[in-house]
């Protein structure tokens, strides 16, 4: 019961900020706010800490990354199929496929760290370093494609290096990692205000998923989010629940793989698919359709491993 409620907590923060943004003190601009503040402020500290601090080894974390990456290029086929077993449009297709290998990042830092404490956290942290790039290149390519944009291949290519290069997440990760290899220490003064901003991150990041949850075109897709739903949240994690335990992963590093293949979608699909041109009001469904689900979902797989 006790683990449960711990998975239980990051779904009541995020129902608090989907009942807040239905208050008109707490209009779609504040939400905007919280978002970047937590995305470019809080979060990166959060992950430099827990990384830099992590006792890891160089080939426990191989084959760790290996069964993460492994588990969602699988994810990437399964989310090929669902296109096909329910075909729309070209880029309906496309907004939707990016929504079968991406995850929240949010909602898996928060129970990662819950329930296998700051080592589990810098698992989770490594996975998302890594998987970040891949997964948001192929959905971006994805969705050129679909779009037939006229700029060139390099130019896009371009464009997605420069978008990596710059997602704070993956800098704070990436700085986390060189720190741990190479046996350096920040400051202490600097390492309890990295905490500090940490601390604060994971409650405004739930709250503003919920605020940014909204149903607007169900009926229209109900097979295919219905199938990329099912996909998500249970062929991607059984696959990677089999994967990790025929190679012998601990019970820590199962748990970060489950926090990482298990959830939902990202509410960053969103945004993308917006602005490539893609079915933004599709990919706003499947999302709120993922996060309720999840609720099941995510307990379900604990169970499987044994934590609940």
């Amino acid at each position: 019961m006790q683990t449960f409620l711990v998975i239980l907590q990051p779904f009541i923060l995020i129902a608090l900020g989907l009942a807040l943004s239905r208050h008109p003190m707490f209009p779609k601009p504040f939400w905007s706010g919280v978002e970047k503040l937590v995305y470019y402020v809080l979060f990166p500290p959060l992950l430099f800490n827990s990384v830099s601090r992590a006792d890891l080894t160089v080939s426990q974390a191989s084959l760790f990354l290996a069964c993460g990456v492994g588990s969602m290029a699988l994810g990437m086929v399964f989310a090929w199929i669902v296109s096909k077993l329910a075909p729309s449009d070209r880029m309906t297709d496309a907004s939707i496929r990016q929504c079968g290998y991406r995850f929240n990042s949010y909602i898996g830092f928060a129970i990662s760290l819950a329930l296998f404490g700051e080592k589990g956290l810098a698992l989770f942290a490594l996975l998302v370093g890594v998987w970040v790039p891949i997964s948001n290149a192929v959905a971006v390519a994805d969705l050129a494609a679909g779009a037939q944009k006229k700029s060139s291949g390099a130019a896009r290519a371009l464009g997605i290096v420069r978008s990596i290069c710059k997602n704070p997440l993956i800098i704070g990760t990436v700085s986390g990692l060189v720190f741990n290899v190479a046996g350096l220490q920040m400051p202490g003064l600097v390492t309890m205000v990295f905490k500090s901003l940490g601390s604060a991150s994971l409650a405004l990041a739930l709250m503003a998923i919920g605020a940014g949850l909204r149903m607007e075109s169900f009926s229209a897709y109900r097979r295919l989010l219905s199938l990329a739903t099912a996909e998500r949240l249970l062929a991607v994690p059984a696959v990677s629940y089999l994967i990790g335990t025929s190679v012998g992963l601990s019970a820590v590093e199962l748990g970060a793989l489950l926090s990482f293949t298990a959830f939902p979608t990202a509410n960053s699909c969103y945004i993308l698919a917006v602005r490539m041109g893609g079915n933004g009001p599709a990919v706003a469904s499947l999302t709120t359709i993922q996060t309720g689900a999840a609720l099941a979902t995510i307990p379900f797989w604990f169970w499987v491993m044994g934590v609940l």
